[in-house]
C-alpha cells in the first residue's frame, strides 16, 4: 500500500468518488461480452475483474470487523506480503472462478455497499490519521478506503478498456 495521504479527505468524498467510479465501471462492464481483458492482469474475464474488486472489498470489510472485536487485522492477510500481491489476487480469483458474471456483479454491488456503510459509520478524524491505525502500514485507513473503492474501481474500469470487442 503507499503511504501517501492523496485523493479524498472526508467520508462523504471517499463514497461519492466509489459510487460514481462504480457506476461508470458496472456501465462499461455489461457492454463487453465475458472474455480477455489486460494482458497484465491474472484473470480471463469481465467477471474477473468483478471478482478481484469484490475479494479486496471483503478483505477491507475484514479488517474493520476485526478492529471492531479488538483484533489486530492482518494486513495484509495471513500469508501473504504486499510484495507478493500477485499471490492474493490469484487466490482472490481462484476463489470465484466458478461464479458467474452476473452472480459477480451483484456480489460487488453488496459489498460496495456493505463498504458504504462501514466507511460511514467511522469517525472522519480519525479515517484520515494515518498514526490512528498502524496495522495500515502508513496510509489511513480513509486511504486505503479510496484504494478498495475509487482507485480500484478506475483501475477497474482501466483493464476493461484494454479488452478486445
Amino acid at each position: 500500500m503507499r503511504s501517501m495521504e492523496t485523493g479524498p479527505s472526508s467520508a462523504d468524498a471517499v463514497i461519492a468518488d466509489g459510487d460514481a467510479r462504480l457506476a461508470a465501471l458496472l456501465r462499461h462492464a455489461d457492454a463487453l461480452p465475458d472474455h480477455a481483458v489486460a494482458p497484465d492482469f491474472a484473470g480471463d474475464r469481465v467477471a474477473d475483474v468483478l471478482a478481484h474488486l469484490h475479494g479486496w472489498h471483503l478483505l477491507f470489510l475484514g479488517w474493520i470487523d476485526d478492529e471492531a472485536a479488538g483484533a489486530e487485522p492482518g494486513a495484509p492477510p495471513p500469508g501473504h506480503t504486499w510484495e507478493r500481491l500477485a499471490e492474493l489476487n490469484a487466490a482472490i480469483l481462484a476463489q470465484h472462478s466458478h461464479r458467474t458474471y452476473a452472480e459477480l456483479r451483484e456480489l460487488l454491488v453488496a459489498s460496495h455497499g456493505r463498504m458504504v456503510e462501514a466507511v460511514r459509520a467511522l469517525d472522519d478524524d480519525r479515517l484520515f490519521d494515518p498514526q490512528a491505525r498502524p496495522w495500515t502500514g502508513g496510509p489511513s485507513l480513509g486511504r486505503v478506503a479510496h484504494e478498495c473503492l475509487g482507485d480500484h474501481y478506475a483501475w477497474g474500469e482501466e483493464a476493461l478498456g484494454q479488452c478486445a470487442v
